[in-house]
């Protein structure tokens, strides 16, 4: 005879960063586990350096959703899981903790006492020696997690060998964000060539392991440059580069920074191509995005991009890093644009189903009550 499945309620914790896969993954989430019976509470931590990313995140919290807001005052700060236990002492329910992030991750771990806790490992973005050895301090505290969630089968892979022996790895996938997909193919489908001019857009933070600074290089050295349009969504730390780089080689009127932007979709109707020329990455959000409303993707093959895209079918990947490797994708997506977008549009709506809200939350309870059970 099954027993009844112990109550208990799921506590999401992050230190949100600018609007970004794991601030998307965790805003969409609450909304979806609250849909389907369970009552989330967010514990956001607050960055006294940098309030304004947790008050900017704050703000995007569906009303309905519980919250509570605790004080980081360094980047290891030894008083946080302090604050995180006292912040949870009204909970009269089991609870399961569910970390997003290095700093919620050594939280949770310094202060779950007999709660289960769980990690979503979003991927690694090293492009410093100081986030390297964060990630190193990441890579051991997760061993100690009861699960460690993995965002793709390929992330599974790569976990396993670095956490070895751990192997309570498991594979849930980001859900998709858009609630508008449907409405950004149809309106593509009807969208009439204005000029033979191919529409890039780039989505995301402009800093140096996203590689949009190369991708200018490539763009640069590309015979037919002048071809191309690159809209640019984002803001970071290699902005002013970028702008002055395309400045001194004569690409800034083909370009449009926008800055960063919290909902792209609405400038997912127009262009031809998304671009991705980051040098390392997960399961990125903006990937599933982009696919589900029909736009083909030319890349780096890097983190689990190649579970998406399928080489010169609904996109095109980089040989390599190097400019020549990119000024050759440029190239090819002049050639084979059309049939690209065509495939990527046959495929967007199955993508809209697999990557949706409600399967990543159906999926993450089971896990939960599988934890919170043993």
């Amino acid at each position: 005879m099954n027993s009844k499945p112990k109550a208990y309620r799921p506590v999401l914790v992050l230190a949100p960063g600018v609007l970004a896969g794991a601030e998307k993954v965790v805003l969409t989430g609450l909304a979806a586990l609250s849909s389907i019976g369970l009552n989330p509470l967010m514990v956001i931590i607050r960055e006294t350096r940098i309030p304004h990313l947790a008050h900017d995140f704050e703000k995007m919290i569906p009303s309905h959703i519980d919250y509570r807001i605790i004080d980081s005052t360094k980047a290891l700060d030894i008083e946080l899981p302090k604050r995180l236990r006292e912040s949870l002492q009204d909970q009269t329910l089991p609870l399961v903790l569910h970390s997003h992030g290095f700093k919620a991750l050594i939280a949770c771990y310094m202060s779950k006492g007999k709660h289960p806790h769980i990690h979503t490992h979003h991927g690694n973005t090293a492009h410093t020696f100081k986030v390297r050895i964060y990630e190193k301090i990441a890579m051991m505290t997760m061993k100690s997690c009861r699960v460690v969630v993995a965002v793709s089968y390929k992330m599974k892979d790569e976990l396993e060998k670095s956490l070895r022996p751990f192997n309570r790895i498991v594979v849930i996938e980001n859900m998709l964000s858009l609630k508008n997909a449907a409405k950004i193919r149809s309106e593509r489908k009807n969208l009439v060539a204005q000029s033979e001019i191919i529409k890039l857009i780039y989505v995301g933070r402009i800093s140096p392991e996203k590689g949009l600074l190369p991708f200018l290089t490539a763009w640069s050295m590309t015979p037919e440059r002048k071809r191309f349009h690159l809209t640019v969504l984002g803001d970071g730390v290699d902005r002013a580069k970028a702008e002055a780089f395309a400045r001194d080689n004569g690409l800034l009127e083909q370009m449009t920074f926008h800055g960063f932007v919290s909902d792209p979709s609405s400038y997912f109707t127009s262009p031809d191509v998304l671009i991705m020329p980051s040098l390392r990455e997960g399961l990125p959000m903006t990937l599933i995005e982009a696919l589900a409303s029909g736009l083909p993707v030319i890349a780096n093959n890097v983190g689990a991009i190649a579970s998406m895209v399928t080489h010169n079918h609904n996109g095109f990947f980089a040989d390599d890093f190097s400019p020549e490797s990119w000024v050759k994708v440029l190239r090819e997506t002049l050639q084979n644009v059309s049939g690209w977008k065509k495939q990527a549009e046959s495929e967007a709506q199955g993508i809209e189903e697999r990557f949706s809200a409600d399967s990543w939350a159906q999926k993450t309870r089971e896990l939960y009550q599988k934890e919170i059970n043993s």
